[in-house]
């Protein structure tokens, strides 16, 4: 595995990292045996950033079970959003989010407590005194979290954001793959402008870039017209030639920009870690 900057906190993370919105699998009765061996297998195969959030179900119960014991240097992070039903984005609310996420995580301190959704918040409730940004930086000097982030797909708005140098992080999904790169237009540069890590999640865009009937369907639901769809299918054919398994060329494309920090895998099971994961050891697919 190899390893990148985080941006300006120094850190040094898995070119290939776990994301866990699936960690417990398809199979209820298992999800607990089913995130142990993802997250054991991870950190054998040298992943050591992991991110979670409050929305993903069981998501950060099931890593707290998972790393309960684990002497093994990781970084984690997670999000204030969404749960409880009528989160606010205040001050207080973060606090209470990221209180409740250390204890089912069992945990004393996240390496990263990102806001998820910026769009939901909105700028105001971001930037505003008693706003999310305040209760980040209460966490900090708390000792909650070490940085602090931002994700979503709101481009705009995630630019805005990272241009204001108050966030450490931050994480796009579903805009940035080989066959869209609306992240890269505006997003990166900002965040690199301010230094910032950068998580890059969902670069198999549902499906796309696994063979099978959920691809035709993931590329038909992301392009609308015939000319968008048809580009897609070229892109995707050239990536077949790669000696690598079209996940593990989608991880590497996205992998050739510099200015990504890692791409989380949302594995539901070890096999599926392992086969992305081994694009953290490969040689970045060069663009164009």
């Amino acid at each position: 595995m190899r390893y990148r900057r985080f941006g300006r906190t120094q850190l040094q993370v898995s070119a290939v990292s776990l994301g866990g919105a699936y960690l417990g699998g398809k199979d209820p009765e298992r999800a607990v045996e089913n995130a142990r061996a993802i997250v054991r297998r991870a950190l054998d195969l040298g992943c050591n950033y992991i991110d979670t959030a409050p929305l993903y179900g069981a998501s950060e119960e099931l890593l707290g079970k998972a790393l309960a014991g684990e002497r093994r240097p990781f970084y984690l992070a997670t999000k204030v959003g969404f749960k409880p039903e009528g989160f606010d984005y205040r001050r207080d609310a973060v606090l209470q989010s990221l209180e409740r996420s250390l204890a089912l995580l069992g945990l004393t301190k996240l390496t990263v407590a990102q806001i998820h959704e910026v769009n939901l918040a909105g700028w105001e409730r971001i930037v505003e005194k008693g706003g999310a940004l305040e209760g980040l930086r209460a966490a900090q000097k708390q000792g909650l979290c070490d940085f602090i982030g931002v994700t979503g797909r709101a481009i705009p708005l995630l630019a805005q954001l990272a241009a204001t140098g108050e966030f450490d992080a931050v994480l796009c999904y579903h805009d940035y793959h080989p066959c869209v790169e609306l992240a890269a237009e505006d997003v990166l540069p900002a965040a690199a402008q301010s230094d910032m890590g950068v998580v890059l999640a969902t670069v198999l865009a549902g499906g796309m870039y696994v063979a099978g009937q959920d691809q035709r369907t993931a590329v038909k639901r992301r392009f609308e017209c015939a000319e968008e769809r048809q580009r897609a299918w070229e892109t995707i054919a050239q990536l077949k030639q790669e000696e690598s398994t079209l996940p593990q060329s989608a991880f590497r494309w996205v992998l050739a920009d510099e200015r990504v920090s890692t791409v989380a895998s949302g594995a539901a099971s070890v096999a599926e870690l392992e086969e992305v994961a081994a694009a953290g050891d490969m040689t970045p697919l060069k663009h164009g």
